[in-house]
């Protein structure tokens, strides 16, 4: 094969994961914009609030049972993708550590329902709440990312979010079934797992895990795990934040509008995802080549989607919501819209750039001042600025990481050069 056939068959792979990736992205921003108004008028906003607050809570949760393994194993399994017998192997040895992280994940969900009063008083949407954290925990998706076989990843995921959107429409009918929402999103969730872990026994023989790989796998994932933790610190704990200082009410309106901005965010998901197991494989120089090209571009979408969002706050909320309280606070909405904009350069780098490179320990330090800048931030500014000040520290720690880094990117790029 001429290096030229090389090179078109490559791009021509990263277009169609970036095509089927599109496609989750595209059901993760058009469904939820169908299915969370419906759920905003139908249970309220404090029951939506008290819903929206575990499922920030479950988040969290999950970022224990990934423990950062969606971007090491699928890093690894992209490099080993042609040895059946070690990537079987490693499948196992990174199923195994998964379960062992569902389990003290439900320890720590047990912990806080038994002895925190929040948690105690809706211990059941708490509950029901964990069944998305396992059903991420066994749908392989670092396999399928790291093998580039996008499609059964597209069309599970899909097919779970339309079957959960239908369901809320026909079970939701009252406030009464805000029980319910947890539930179906939960079993969604667990649908699409058991339905990838049976698609991807169609690639992988059964092995048996053994234990000092999924120890060796643990460490090498840590920082990352750390990473993603210390992220969590800056966007899921904020709703859980509202939740906990302010009220379900306020958490529901806030949550309403971060639903919204984490859609947008998602818009770059896929081809930052699509463009990772391909640019592992590539010299550091390209890969700064290739960030340096795309900065721009992203950055300049991301500018449109941020100036939309603040012109057309109050009737973006209006439009979707119809909820007097939520477009009352569409100064919130425009604060977080600036996240558009900064998220698409932190991705860029934080999500793409330093794990391609496997500069884990950089991406941990990165994210990990990221992390205690807003949780410090945060607890300081709800005390003064109630649902205001949250806002204000999520898009400041949006820029913050920003700064920190591209200022460790320059670093990294002037060593490169001077090599």
């Amino acid at each position: 094969m001429s290096l030229s056939n090389l090179k078109d068959k490559i791009k021509g792979t990263v277009f169609k994961n970036y095509l089927y990736l599109l496609m989750i992205q595209g059901a993760n921003f058009i469904l939820p914009l169908i299915t969370i108004p419906y759920l905003v008028r139908t249970l309220g906003i404090n029951k939506f609030g008290i819903v929206m607050v575990a499922q920030s809570f479950a988040i969290l949760l999950t970022i224990i049972t990934e423990f950062g393994l969606d971007l090491s194993a699928t890093r690894q399994v992209a490099l080993i993708k042609n040895d059946k017998k070690k990537v079987s192997q490693y499948f196992f040895d990174v199923f195994f550590l998964k379960m062992v992280l569902v389990i003290i994940a439900f320890i720590i969900l047990a912990f806080f329902i038994f002895f925190v009063d929040k948690f105690s008083r809706e211990y059941l949407v708490y509950f029901f709440s964990f069944g998305m954290v396992f059903g991420q925990a066994i749908f392989p998706a670092f396999f399928f990312r790291g093998i580039e076989e996008m499609r059964i990843i597209t069309i599970i995921n899909v097919l779970a979010k339309v079957i959960f959107t239908i369901s809320v429409f026909v079970i939701i009918k009252n406030q009464e079934d805000y029980h319910y929402v947890p539930i179906l999103n939960g079993l969604g969730f667990i649908l699409s797992g058991f339905l990838g872990f049976i698609f991807s026994l169609k690639y992988v023989s059964l092995k048996k895990p053994i234990f000092n790989k999924t120890i060796s796998i643990a460490k090498e994932s840590f920082s990352l795990f750390l990473s993603n933790m210390a992220v969590s610190f800056y966007t899921n704990i904020n709703t859980l934040i509202v939740g906990v200082f302010i009220s379900d009410t306020l958490a529901g309106v806030y949550s309403s509008m971060e639903k919204l901005v984490v859609a947008t965010k998602s818009m770059y998901v896929p081809l930052y995802q699509a463009l990772f197991p391909n640019l592992v494989v590539k010299d550091k120089k390209t890969i700064v080549s290739i960030i340096n090209k795309m900065k721009y571009y992203m950055g300049g979408f991301g500018v449109i989607i941020s100036c939309i969002i603040f012109l057309f706050a109050a009737d973006i909320l209006k439009l979707i919501y119809n909820d007097e309280l939520i477009t009352s606070y569409y100064i919130i909405f425009q604060i977080l819209g600036l996240i558009g904009f900064l998220s698409s350069l932190n991705m860029l780098y934080v999500s793409l750039f330093f794990p391609a490179i496997k500069a884990f320990n950089q991406r941990l330090k990165i994210l990990s001042m990221g992390g205690v800048f807003n949780v410090i931030l945060v607890i300081t500014l709800v005390q003064y600025y109630s649902i205001y000040g949250v806002a204000i520290s999520a898009t400041v720690s949006e820029l913050f990481i920003l700064i920190v880094a591209f200022y460790l990117y320059r670093k990294k790029v002037s060593k490169l050069v001077v090599k």
